[in-house]
């Protein structure tokens, strides 16, 4: 055989070789590309704190890697509700409550609640000893302090199912730092049970608790929210961010020191207390597990009451179906 067709048989042998080796490298990166991480914005509601604890861990135990995601914490912004950053495209996911949801819903919003964080609301309103508050019509001519998130909207709602109107009390804003309270300027101000009665016991101020569920008044605290649009586009990566942050939460339940020290460097200035997160993952747990059903399941029943009752008081102006509001269909429940 001539030197000539040598080489042609040679180059004959190595070219199927040569394609096959191509190939395969195409499709390594194709496959890395497709197994890039997703990235993930949660808008939240407050600043970084023990509410947000299983999110945290499930980041630094690196559940969200595990599942493809890459996560961007969005921090508390008082001028952009976690509603208005879903609607703009700048948040994927975000923390918020369903009055909230239903309230958006009712003025063409498009967002579906995926998972309850806190099936028992921690919302609650203190107000002064001395004032002997123990039913919401005790409120009628007291000062209010009320905040720029959903609160508000549970306690007009409180204080309507008992005939309280707004014109039957002052409604003045306030900071997060309960200095009007503290001061005397307020005479009842919006709380979560786990964590502002520690600040208040802390620097002996004596108070009373009233909670809204004990008047009639129930709703999920912390609901994990998106929007119907993005769930649809993207059902696995919703599926992969709910199991990654439940998980999250499950540790933090099991083992809320080890979960506390894994988390303690995000916590913002107000909550560097070691003592203080201790205190918040402790009085948090039994909000968050419930014993009833699995964590992050809702009731229909639970949203239509609520549904009910805004739209009853006028909070709403129109009523939408609740079973387009909320869904379990991307909870876990084998894990």
């Amino acid at each position: 055989m001539s030197k000539k067709n040598l080489l042609i048989t040679g180059f004959l042998l190595v070219l199927p070789v040569a394609a096959a080796l191509l190939f395969i490298h195409q499709q390594n990166k194709h496959h890395l590309a497709d197994n890039a991480a997703q990235p993930i914005r949660l808008a939240l509601v407050w600043v970084a704190n023990p509410q947000f604890a299983g999110f945290y861990a499930a980041d630094a135990l690196g559940l969200y890697q595990r599942e493809g995601l890459d996560i961007e914490f969005l921090p508390y912004h008082s001028e952009l509700s976690v509603v208005e950053q879903l609607e703009a495209g700048l948040a994927d996911f975000g923390i918020d409550s369903p009055d909230q949801v239903i309230l958006g819903s009712g003025a063409g919003s498009d967002l579906l609640a995926v998972a309850a964080i806190y099936r028992i609301n921690p919302l609650a309103f203190a107000s002064h000893s001395a004032l002997n508050i123990r039913h919401p019509v005790d409120f009628a001519g007291l000062r209010i302090g009320v905040l720029p998130d959903g609160t508000q909207t549970l306690m007009q709602a409180m204080l309507a199912r008992h005939g309280i109107m707004p014109n039957a009390y002052q409604a003045l804003p306030m900071g997060y730092d309960l200095q009007g309270f503290i001061q005397g300027d307020l005479d009842v101000i919006p709380v979560y049970v786990q964590d502002e009665p520690f600040k208040l016991q802390r620097l002996d101020i004596p108070f009373n608790l009233l909670r809204p569920q004990d008047f009639g008044i129930d709703s999920y605290g912390d609901t994990l929210i998106t929007t119907r649009r993005f769930a649809e586009q993207h059902p696995e990566v919703t599926r992969r961010f709910i199991r990654a942050s439940l998980q999250g939460w499950r540790y933090v339940l099991k083992h809320p020191e080890k979960a506390r020290q894994l988390i303690e460097a995000r916590m913002h200035e107000i909550y560097v207390d070691a003592d203080y997160q201790q205190h918040l993952l402790a009085h948090s747990a039994p909000l968050i597990n419930t014993g009833l059903g699995p964590l992050g399941w809702m009731e229909t029943g639970h949203w239509q009451a609520l549904h009910e009752l805004l739209l009853r008081h006028q909070l709403i102006q129109q009523a939408v179906d609740v079973r387009q509001l909320f869904t379990n269909s991307f909870l876990d429940l084998d894990n």
